[in-house]
């Protein structure tokens, strides 16, 4: 909804409302027109049937009648006064919502796709770098790992659109069985790669050989997410310890950081 489509809606819903006022005057007058109409006609039909000249009442019926129409009209447009009003209330209501998710899915768009170029133009580049030099095996192994490091990268990212869009309709785990050897050579191995300037101590409170059953693609960003965090958050010498437990019949993932240091005016260590 742009500029000129928001002036018609306010111009559109400010004609309904002073619309309705005036039908609700129009009714008033009219119905005040009628009471004075048949006390006209009351009088001129004594006049004939009592030629004395004395004057006449009006009956009670009549009275009731006009206020019950005053009443009556009152109610009505009060009740669609109300109606209008929340009715324009909730459209713009949700108006605003739209936008505001439009506003945070073009983010996310920009976010991503700066996600999705980083690791393509680093593996562009190595490979470049491999076509055209002659390269040392261990410049080549050097280059070969980042590469493959920036492929698993984009995975991710790739990981994390497909979890969006699940979670967009509406989300349904996937269940995967893993053994905890597999699952902390994965995360040691993201790890090393990720966050390679950082201390970073994983413990797995498990048996390797011990099969579990969860949703380790969600895990793997929860994982991520909460690791991104502690080192955001934590001065660069510091670890961040990081444990999987089994408690019964769920895991438990603690990562924990020791916060920043009081001198740098952020949080102090706790």
């Amino acid at each position: 909804m742009d500029r000129y489509t928001r002036i018609l809606a306010i111009i559109t819903a400010t004609y309904i409302v002073l619309a309705l006022v005036w039908w609700s005057v129009l009714l008033f007058q009219k119905n005040e027109a009628l009471f004075r109409a048949n006390l006209k006609i009351l009088e001129l039909k004594a006049v004939v049937e009592n030629p004395t000249g004395q004057s006449p009442s009006a009956p009670e019926e009549l009275f009731l009648s006009y206020r019950r129409q005053r009443w009556m009209v009152l109610g009505e447009s009060l009740f669609i006064l109300v109606s209008v009003t929340i009715g324009i209330w909730l459209i713009f209501r949700a108006y605003l919502r739209e936008q505001e998710i439009i506003r945070q899915r073009r983010n996310f768009l920009l976010s991503i796709t700066h996600e999705l170029k980083t690791p393509l133009t680093a593996m562009k580049l190595a490979f470049e770098t491999i076509r055209k030099r002659r390269l040392s095996p261990e410049q080549i192994t050097s280059l070969t790992t980042s590469s493959i490091h920036e492929a698993d990268r984009l995975t991710e990212t790739v990981n994390n659109l497909l979890l969006t869009a699940r979670v967009d309709r509406k989300y349904i785990p996937r269940p995967e069985l893993k053994t905890i050897g597999q699952i902390r050579e994965s995360w040691t191995r993201k790890c090393i790669h990720q966050w390679p300037e950082r201390s970073i101590n994983l413990k797995i409170n498990a048996n390797d050989d011990q099969q579990i059953h969860a949703d380790w693609s969600g895990m793997d960003i929860i994982f991520r997410n909460l690791t991104e965090n502690a080192i955001k958050y934590s001065h660069s010498s510091k670890p961040i310890d990081i444990s999987l437990s089994l408690r019964d019949t769920y895991l438990e993932l603690m990562v924990a950081d020791q916060g920043r240091n009081p001198t740098s005016g952020a949080t102090p260590d706790f």
